[in-house]
């Protein structure tokens, strides 16, 4: 692994090596900046179902963080509809695009949604990771380096890697990608898929202008995280030349000379699930199975350190580690600035209203504290005055928040303005079991905002949809909505309070909605 490590730090000492230019002449211009969860979005990263995702097995479940075998080409079929939408949204010119492709090639034919195409959609704005990674590798001196670096993480033969080296950028795309190689009409595995490629949330989360890398928790991902960090690097166009922009948080120093149990406390994993930049003073992480303790502690110190961000307020949201709720936008994401959808299991507000239906004596026997019913989720608040100089030694913490919607509330309340007696939480399934705990597993609370109030998530969590439409939300499948938009019966700008309903019998199995499916790069300001 010391290869491997030399060519992941050299790249450092190229950030500003002006002799490094990436030839791809596309125009990806719109400056990066996010700073909130539910203004209109304008730029986004996705990835399409690659052939990687079809060849996952049983016996690789743990490893590959899958629960389910999907069946590919229905899962495509589903992601296309989630594409199709944003395009409308973010990039009209490519939606009539894509339309106007299956009016006269039929549905079937995917090559529009395949970067590796002649016919990729090809948009600025709903940009396919595949596509940047192409993009980099027509540098050859970061072509060079990410083979090496690659090659070292997956322990390649040096042959493989000379033929790695000497492969077209658009199939060596591909190939770091789904881990296949074609030899003679014959597809093989040169190392494990990434599957989890699929949810780009998790490879990074733009803070304002900055954009955080992740640090994957699982061997799973690491090439995920590796690849988002040479794109990084070496897209100049996505990124404007801004790489000191680029925030990446390591562990101290003496951290590998440190016992076993105290590197385990200390340890640094991040994914973008856990982060969310939700109002322009305001950033919320979390502690979970994939952020660490120690991510939560560097995110702490780092973004205070930074005055010019104006982050005055962290909120650690802390969380079991349980497979069920990974990330924190498993368990809660913002629809409107007054509206919040979210999963129960961890509130005190409705284990509250259950102990007034039933009182239920089993924490009083397990010893547990009888005044607080629910200790699985903590909320800290650390709070640093921008104007205020930075101090490592400084104590910012501010205060412990009892409560999920205390958060959610005081967010709506303190952030946007909103009255206390607006703020509306729907909850997954309406907290009725044992249908919360079925659709938070299948993403109910799991939504990604294209503008505010507009949501998009999945067609099988009815109780939650049936939540939203008691709320006043539109409920529309997006295959309805493609319709009328593109046989002009309805227009963008007049769709307001909607949640549009992606076909999802494969993309659930996958084990994330449309919030881990997006790493937005690009969204208006809200206030």
């Amino acid at each position: 692994m010391e290869i491997f490590a030399f060519f992941v730090l050299s790249t450092e000492k190229i950030y500003n090596n002006s002799s490094i230019r990436q030839h791809n002449n596309s125009s990806i211009t719109m400056k990066n900046f996010v700073s909130n969860e539910i203004g209109t979005l304008r730029k986004i990263l996705i990835h399409s179902p690659d052939s990687g995702i079809g060849k996952i097995l049983p016996s690789k479940f743990k490893d590959w963080l899958y629960d389910d075998t999907v069946h590919l080409q229905k899962m495509r079929m589903e992601y296309d509809e989630y594409t199709r939408i944003l395009l409308h949204f973010l990039d009209p010119e490519k939606a009539k695009y894509v339309s106007e492709f299956h009016a006269k090639h039929g549905t079937e034919n995917r090559n529009v949604y395949k970067p590796e195409k002649p016919e990729y959609f090809d948009s600025e704005y709903v940009i396919d990771v595949q596509k940047l990674l192409a993009d980099i590798l027509e540098n050859e001196k970061a072509k060079i380096r990410l083979v090496s670096a690659i090659c070292a993480l997956e322990n390649c033969s040096r042959l493989l890697q000379n033929r790695l080296e000497n492969m077209p950028s658009v199939e060596l795309a591909k190939v770091f990608i789904t881990g296949i190689i074609d030899d003679e009409n014959e597809q093989r595995f040169i190392f494990p898929p990434i599957p989890n490629l699929v949810f780009t949330r998790d490879i990074g989360i733009m803070i304002k202008d900055n954009l955080l890398l992740s640090k994957s928790a699982t061997p799973a991902r690491k090439r995920e995280s590796l690849i988002a960090r040479y794109v990084a690097i070496f897209h100049e166009n996505l990124f404007n030349d801004a790489r000191e922009k680029i925030i990446e948080i390591n562990e101290d120093s003496d951290f590998f000379l440190e016992d076993d149990e105290v590197q385990r406390e200390k340890i640094i994993t991040i994914e973008g699930g856990d982060v969310m930049m939700i109002a322009p003073g305001h950033l919320i992480a979390g502690c979970s199975e994939r952020t660490s303790k120690g991510a939560a502690d560097a995110i702490i110190h780092r973004i205070f350190s930074q005055p010019e961000l104006e982050i005055e307020r962290i909120s650690i949201v802390q969380i079991p580690e349980v497979r069920a709720q990974m990330h924190i936008d498993t368990i809660f994401t913002q629809v409107r600035r007054d509206t919040w959808v979210m999963y129960g299991g961890y509130s005190e507000k409705v284990a509250r209203e259950k102990q007034d239906i039933k009182r239920d004596y089993t924490a009083f026997l397990e010893n547990k504290n009888s005044n607080k019913r629910n200790d699985q989720m903590r909320i800290l608040q650390f709070q640093k005055a921008a104007s205020r100089t930075y101090s490592p030694s400084q104590n910012y913490f501010s205060k412990e928040l009892e409560d999920l919607e205390d958060l959610l509330t005081q967010v709506s309340v303190e952030d946007f303005g909103v009255s206390e007696s607006e703020v509306n939480i729907i909850y997954s399934a309406n907290n009725e079991f044992p249908y919360s705990e079925r659709e938070q597993w299948t993403d109910s609370c799991n939504l990604l905002a294209i503008k505010e109030g507009v949501v998009v998530g999945y067609d099988r969590n009815d109780k939650t949809v049936e939540q939203f439409e008691a709320s006043g939300f539109e409920i529309i499948t997006a295959r309805k909505l493609l319709s009328e938009l593109e046989n002009n019966k309805r227009t963008i700008e007049e769709i307001l309070d909607m949640l549009i309903l992606l076909s999802s019998s494969e993309l659930s199995r996958a084990r994330g909605g449309s919030h881990c499916m997006s790493c937005p790069l690009n969204r208006d300001r809200v206030v």
